[in-house]
């Protein structure tokens, strides 16, 4: 006769309960053993397709219940045995890690940013912060499809859909694109024009930035993705040119054919 149904047969004494992830969420199909202050080995059990476990004790007395779950950090509770149920519910954590590296298109590590993990209901189930050579992990994670969302100052933020295999190990490395800052001077007969309306458009013809220029004709728009834009200063008549983003920060100056003066009373 196997020692459970030894002890099913025996005894009245029974400890049942619940296992989940520090999120709720029921663990499937842990194994659960039994053993007395020796390291015996006094029962066995194995949880259900909801978390839920229920495994007896063959006497009174003090015990040390072991959980373990494929993908979760195996788990020891003291428990006691009396007659009648007890219940006790146990919390896994995941033993998986989800990691990489966030780099530039140059290969640039980017240190600071931050990562996040949803799971498909949007949850949170892990966060880091890159280190200085742009390296992440996010441990806890188990096997299951997540949502990754990477955010960097003066970068474009970067989401991507992975799944995680039942190994709990996944690497996945991440490249961000700079955000940057096309500044520069509207002119008209060498002198600076304030006031100007500048207007940013992209490939598609679309605004995707609007400043205006001050005192000095200095105007600056920020928080653009590396792309070929269209730069219009509108005066009379309209100027425009075009311009290539592939750093952090761009310079374009404008001149406008027609006097300063004139433009400061049309606007």
């Amino acid at each position: 006769m196997t020692i459970e149904k030894a002890v099913a047969a025996t005894s009245g004494r029974t400890i049942n309960g619940r296992i989940s992830r520090d999120n709720g969420r029921p663990v499937l199909d842990a194994v659960l053993t039994l053993i007395d202050p020796r390291g015996h080995q006094v029962s066995r059990a194995i949880g259900d397709g909801g978390g839920n476990y229920t495994i007896e004790s063959p006497r009174l007395g003090s015990y040390v219940l072991i959980v373990s779950a494929n993908g979760h950090q195996p788990a020891a509770v003291n428990v006691a045995a009396v007659d009648g149920a007890q219940q006790v519910d146990i919390t896994l954590q995941g033993d998986g890690e989800l990691s990489g590296v966030v780099r530039t298109a140059a290969r640039e590590p980017v240190a600071g940013a931050t990562v996040t993990v949803t799971d498909q209901r949007g949850e949170v189930v892990g966060t880091a912060v890159t280190t200085a050579d742009g390296a992440y992990a996010c441990t806890g994670v188990q096997a299951g499809t997540y949502t990754l969302v990477t955010v960097a100052a003066r970068m474009r933020p970067a989401a991507t859909t992975l799944t995680v295999p039942d190994t709990g190990r996944f690497r996945f490395d991440v490249e961000l694109a700079p955000m940057a800052m096309l500044w520069g001077t509207v002119r008209a007969e060498g002198r600076a024009v304030p006031n100007a309306r500048i207007t940013v458009l992209d490939w598609s013809g679309a605004a995707v930035g609007t400043a205006r220029t001050d005192e000095d004709g200095r105007y600056a728009v920020a928080d653009l993705p590396e792309g070929e834009y269209t730069v219009v200063a509108r005066g009379y008549p309209e100027v425009s040119g075009q311009v290539t983003i592939t750093g952090s920060q761009v310079d374009h100056d404008v001149r406008l054919s027609f006097d300063a003066d004139e433009y400061a009373e049309l606007s």
